[in-house]
């Protein structure tokens, strides 16, 4: 995900912050480090792989609904976070392809109060995921081939947050963390040579859950 994504994001949701009424409503920046893993898939006959688990950092806006209180629209976006493939047999290495994944999200969120400083909250999100598998193929220490392979597209995902806040002068940060998951899954269908990936194969290779540790300030 580009860093430019992010920066119109932040414009757009600073925007929509300004416009809103003074009167008590909660307005949040958030920034995140999201632990992912991509399921494994079917490389050869026999044989599945699996990327190793990377770190993302993202950046999340909230702000809450006059009419409706305690449920927010979100707005955000994860920066890319990649991890190597495992396989190495010795025959085959698979370990210098690089599994990357990123995403913007839009979505509505509902904050519990849990007492006066914690909050349980329930969201729901559209993530626009970018997904992409680059790197050379090795049989006995010489490359046969290079995969390289890309494809976006849109999840619904839901998460779960627990945070809490604190006075710090005229300032109100807090912490939490998340779990999110999503529902929907690309299987791949056939055994195809990674030097030729096709879509479905990719899209099988997406995370299907996260979690992250998140601080931020309220407005």
């Amino acid at each position: 995900m580009k860093i430019t994504t992010v920066l119109v994001a932040a414009l757009s949701a600073g925007s929509l912050f300004a416009q809103t009424p003074v009167q008590a409503l909660d307005a949040r920046i958030q920034v995140f480090g999201e632990l992912i893993r991509p399921t494994s898939i079917t490389v050869q006959a026999g044989t599945k792989d699996q990327a190793d688990r990377s770190v993302g950092v993202g950046i999340r806006f909230m702000g809450e609904i006059a009419s409706a209180r305690n449920w927010y629209y979100e707005l955000g976006g994860k920066l890319d976070s990649s991890s190597q493939m495992a396989l190495n047999t010795g025959a085959v290495d698979l370990t210098d392809i690089k599994i990357t994944h990123s995403y913007w999200s839009l979505g509505a969120g509902y904050l519990q109060p849990l007492g006066s400083n914690v909050s349980l909250g329930f969201h729901l999100e559209g993530r626009g995921e970018a997904l992409s598998a680059q790197g050379a193929i090795f049989q006995n220490g010489v490359i046969t081939g290079r995969v390289d392979a890309s494809n976006t597209y849109l999840r619904p995902w839901v998460r779960v947050s627990l945070d809490g806040s604190w006075r710090m002068g005229s300032l109100r940060p807090y912490v939490g963390v998340d779990v999110s998951g999503t529902p929907v899954k690309t299987s791949q269908t056939q055994l195809q040579a990674l030097s030729s990936m096709d879509n479905r194969t990719l899209r099988a290779m997406a995370p299907q859950v996260a979690g992250s540790f998140y601080v931020g300030l309220h407005f």
